[in-house]
């Protein structure tokens, strides 16, 4: 089982790895392509809507076809589609390339989540948390060498070849690792059981508390840089160091978070997560100092870093939905957040200042503390909460 760590680790990586080239060069593209802060948040639903648009895809492809191919799949596309950001000269081609780079992105989280649902099955306990965490090795290690390639100038098209590359390189390190979905008897049993968006109240809350985090993930991806370079004061630091603070704390949140889920109230732990988000952002708005700054993009990440792990491994054990249906569905209804998360972020900055902006990530927070404590109860079994 340790080579299926491994294998299905690299995924994780090179997920975390390919979000974070792009998400780095954001103020590039605001920048070269002359972008307001609107018309930047419009282009930048290209993502969400490609990410849309290959969720049920996804699921259905994995009903009927071995994840481990779908990921294989998902990987190629990113090698095609990566090297398109290199040579884009105009809002439109940002906005498809971004689409064809969700719908890669979303076909390999469905994919590689897939996979852990299967492995967590086989060993009868919760991994998922610590996948995810090394999503955010990878997420960190982009923010971080995409900050110093922008200091030193290094070009875009080289910048995202050179990943390209990577994916390439990681395909038979992961591929031959990658294990036999564990369910697909208890695909046909449950196949006409519950549709699609026929989810029952137990997902449906999952699906809210992940769309409040996911929301709060990819804004805090799309915007932090560009909020440190407009707001900090004596930066001595790249301005990505937000980005990477945020998702060095993802990764500490994530490295513990299959011991607390398995040790602790899931529920709880939601509770505190939500919590942690709303101070953090708060910190990160209330004070101009870098370092108060770095602090709360910390805090803001510890927050959000077990909300996705948790959602997921709990909607791929639901009773009443297949694994990959459950995960296409709960996701689906997360990534609206995704959807929603940048122009609502985009227009609020155009009127009220990025700074009121983000304030809507405050409220993200408290929204799922409250969605916790009082409408979900993960300490029950699944198939009570139809």
């Amino acid at each position: 089982m340790n080579k299926n760590r491994y294998s299905i680790g690299i995924l994780f990586f090179l997920c975390g790895l390919n979000f974070a080239s792009w998400a780095t060069r954001i103020p590039d593209f605001k920048e070269t392509l002359s972008l307001s802060d609107a018309a930047l948040g419009t282009v930048l639903m290209g993502l969400p809507i490609g990410s849309m648009v290959s969720l049920p895809l996804a699921g259905w492809l994995i009903s009927k076809f071995e994840s481990a191919y779908i990921c294989l799949l998902a990987v190629i596309l990113y090698i095609i589609i990566l090297p398109l950001f290199g040579h884009i000269n105009s809002p439109i081609q940002l906005f498809i390339s971004l689409f064809a780079f969700g719908m890669a992105g979303d076909i390999l989280n469905i994919a590689m989540n897939t996979q852990v649902v299967s492995l967590e099955s086989q060993m009868k306990k919760i991994i998922m948390s610590s996948f995810h965490a090394i999503f955010s090795v990878g997420l960190m290690l982009g923010a971080f060498t995409g900050g110093y390639l922008i200091k030193y100038n290094i070009s875009l098209p080289i910048h995202f070849i050179g990943i390209s590359l990577i994916n390439l390189i990681g395909i038979p390190l992961f591929f031959k690792g990658l294990i036999p979905d564990g369910f697909k008897q208890r695909e046909e049993k449950t196949s006409q059981k519950v549709h699609f968006f026929n989810i029952g109240k137990y997902l449906l809350i999952l699906s809210l508390i992940a769309f409040c985090g996911m929301l709060c993930e990819g804004a805090m991806a799309d915007w932090i840089t560009l909020y440190v370079k407009e707001s900090a004061l004596g930066n001595p630091f790249p301005i990505t160091i937000g980005f990477t603070s945020f998702a060095f704390a993802m990764v500490i949140g994530r490295l513990i978070g299959d011991y607390l889920t398995n040790k602790f109230n899931v529920r709880g732990i939601l509770i505190y997560n939500g919590l942690a988000i709303a101070v953090g952002i708060s910190l990160c708005l209330l004070f101009t100092q870098i370092f108060l700054i770095i602090i709360g993009c910390a805090v803001a990440g510890l927050g959000i870093s077990t909300i996705v792990p948790i959602i997921y491994s709990k909607a791929g054990a639901a009773k009443n939905m297949s694994p990959s249906m459950a995960l296409a569905s709960v996701s689906t209804i997360a990534y609206v957040g995704f959807l929603l998360g940048p122009v609502l972020i985009g227009f609020l900055s155009e009127y009220f200042g990025l700074k009121i902006a983000l304030t809507l990530l405050i409220f993200l927070g408290l929204s799922i503390s409250i969605l916790s404590k009082y409408f979900l109860s993960l300490s029950s079994n699944p198939e009570s909460h139809e």
